[in-house]
């Protein structure tokens, strides 16, 4: 089996790191020429509270991401070195899929290889399935915890399961591609799950980012400290209920038990920092636009008010 990662971010490292002991041949795809040497010389890392060694991922083909960064260094040509790739897993931000990332992506694919796109908030699966085709795509949503500690070493902060499914239930690949990739998650480690209606995780995943990732960014709290407060918790269901308002709106119908699926999240979580909080503590971008973003540009169109979220949106902005 070989396999493409695009990105090597803390769920691309982990992934990465998983699988290569599984696969034929993983390849990792990096935004800087700096991480690309760095993986190649020393390989991948994965550590977790019950290891006291670190579990080392070597052998693994890492390419440059020649489409955002400067390629003139023929070493990391990824033209180079082509392979028929089986899948390809996307697991960049949302914000990261631009039209040149989508050309790119498609360039390296094969009539038969699949598209596996794992990323917060809705828009990118219809962009994704025009571009590729409904039949080549999978759209998946994990509850996986990871945290890059550096370009090579991520941390497995919990275990979680990962839902994967085509856009339609009566679009997608043939099913017997679909649990074949099943089959080698469940093998690398990753609790995997096909589901038939993944327009509901997708957004049920979207409203869980909107009101634990904003709120644990400005208070800069871990995410199990939001349940313990109940002002938190306030901020949290205010958010919540005009989350629900968007979806009704757009005919989504969500699990009843979605609110106290999010709390459970909050708690089997509690130790980690959300990677809105990361993103602003390393003083990178954050994926508000794709989260809260997203819930208030529907929320325009359909002539609703969001006023929570828009003062959370704010103030996400303001400290980015």
């Amino acid at each position: 089996m070989r396999i493409m990662i695009v990105g090597a971010g803390s769920l691309g490292l982990l992934f990465a790191a998983k699988l290569s002991a599984v696969c034929e041949q993983i390849i990792v795809v990096t935004r800087t020429i700096e991480q690309a040497v760095t993986l190649k010389e020393r390989g991948i890392f994965v550590l977790d509270e019950t290891t006291t060694e670190r579990n080392k991922s070597m052998g693994l083909d890492i390419q440059y991401n020649s489409y955002i960064e400067d390629s003139r260094n023929p070493m990391f040509d990824m033209q180079a070195n082509e392979v028929c790739l089986d899948y390809v897993f996307l697991m960049v931000k949302q914000p990261a899929i631009t039209s040149e990332m989508i050309t790119y992506v498609k360039s390296r694919m094969s009539s038969t290889t699949v598209l596996i796109c794992i990323q917060n908030g809705v828009g990118h699966e219809e962009r994704l399935s025009e571009a590729i085709g409904k039949n080549r795509l999978l759209l998946a949503v994990t509850t996986e915890g990871a945290r890059k500690e550096r370009a090579n070493e991520v941390f497995h902060t919990g275990q979680g399961v990962t839902y994967m499914g085509s856009l339609t239930q009566n679009d997608g690949p043939a099913w017997s591609t679909q649990i074949l990739l099943r089959d080698l998650l469940k093998e690398a480690g990753f609790e995997t799950i096909m589901s038939k209606d993944m327009k509901v995780r997708i957004w049920s995943k979207l409203i869980m980012n909107a009101v634990i990732n904003p709120l644990t960014a400005i208070l800069r709290v871990r995410n199990g400290e939001l349940v313990n407060s109940p002002w938190a918790q306030l901020l949290m269901r205010q958010l919540y209920e005009e989350a629900l308002l968007v979806a009704k709106a757009k005919d989504v119908e969500l699990p009843a038990e979605l609110w106290e699926t999010l709390l459970q999240v909050c708690r089997a979580t509690e130790q980690n920092h959300s990677s809105m909080l990361q993103d602003l503590m390393q003083a990178r971008g954050t994926e508000i636009d794709s989260m809260n973003g997203s819930l208030l540009r529907m929320a325009e169109e359909l002539k609703l008010e969001l006023a929570v979220n828009k003062i959370v949106y704010h103030f996400v902005k303001a400290l980015e």
